[in-house]
C-alpha cells in the first residue's frame, strides 16, 4: 500500500511539473525572441487599433478589422513590440512631421507555442497614396503587382472602411510561415473579413467563412 501511495504521490508531482514547466518554457521563448530581435514594447496608436486590416501583401482577397478584435479573437497573453531601430526610425520622421510605414509585432503567448502577428502601419488617406508609396518602391512593376489591389481599395475606402495596416506575416515558434495570414486568420482562428475586395461587397452576416 504505501508503495502504490508513493508511485499515485510521483505520478500527480510529474504531471503537476509539467502543467507549470509548459508556460515557464512558453516564457523563456518570447524573451529570448524578444532580446535576439531588439523588440520593446510599443502602445500603437488609437487610429491603428481602431481600424482595418489587409492580410497578404499582393492581391489580398478581403478586409478584416477592426485590429483590435483581431487581437481580442487570438487569446493568450497578447502585447505590442516594436524594433528598436525602426522606433528610432519612426521617432525621427515624426520629429520631420512625416508619417511613414513602419512595422509592429503583436505577440502572442500561448500555452503550447508563441506566435508573432508582424503588421505593417499604413499612414494614407487614400488608396493612391499606397499605390504611389508602392510604386515609389518597385518602380513599373507597381502596376502589375497592385494595380488590380488599388481599384479594390478605393472601392473599400469608398464605403467607409479605414484601411490602416496590412498584416504581412506570422511567425509561430521562431519559424516564419509560409502560408498567407489571410488563410491562417480564416481557417485557424475563425476571423471573419468585413469586406470582400473582390466583389466590392460586405459579407453577408449570416454566412459561414470557410
Amino acid at each position: 500500500m504505501i508503495l502504490k501511495r508513493w508511485c499515485l504521490v510521483a505520478s500527480v508531482f510529474m504531471v503537476a511539473s509539467l502543467v507549470i514547466t509548459a508556460p515557464v518554457v512558453s516564457g523563456e521563448s518570447w524573451r529570448a525572441f524578444r532580446q535576439a530581435n531588439g523588440l520593446q514594447a510599443y502602445v500603437p496608436p488609437e487610429w491603428f487599433l481602431k481600424g482595418d486590416f489587409i492580410a497578404c501583401e499582393k492581391n489580398p482577397a478581403y478586409v478584416f478589422g477592426p485590429v483590435q478584435d483581431f487581437v481580442g479573437a487570438l487569446g493568450g497573453t497578447t502585447a505590442w513590440l516594436i524594433e528598436d531601430m525602426e522606433l528610432e526610425r519612426l521617432e525621427a520622421a515624426a520629429a520631420d512631421g512625416k508619417k511613414i510605414e513602419y512595422s509592429l509585432f503583436l505577440e502572442t503567448v500561448l500555452p503550447d507555442r508563441t506566435e508573432y502577428w508582424v503588421f505593417v502601419v499604413l499612414p494614407y488617406e487614400s488608396a493612391k497614396a499606397w499605390y504611389d508609396a508602392r510604386r515609389a518602391y518597385h518602380g513599373t512593376k507597381a502596376k502589375e503587382y497592385y494595380g488590380k489591389t488599388r481599384s479594390e481599395l478605393e472601392r473599400a475606402l469608398s464605403q467607409g472602411l479605414k484601411i490602416n495596416a496590412e498584416l504581412r506575416f506570422w511567425i509561430e515558434n521562431g519559424e516564419t510561415s509560409l502560408q498567407a495570414p489571410e488563410d491562417v486568420i480564416m481557417s485557424r482562428y475563425k476571423f471573419r473579413p468585413v469586406f470582400d475586395l473582390g466583389t466590392g461587397r460586405r459579407p453577408d452576416p449570416a454566412a459561414k467563412t470557410e
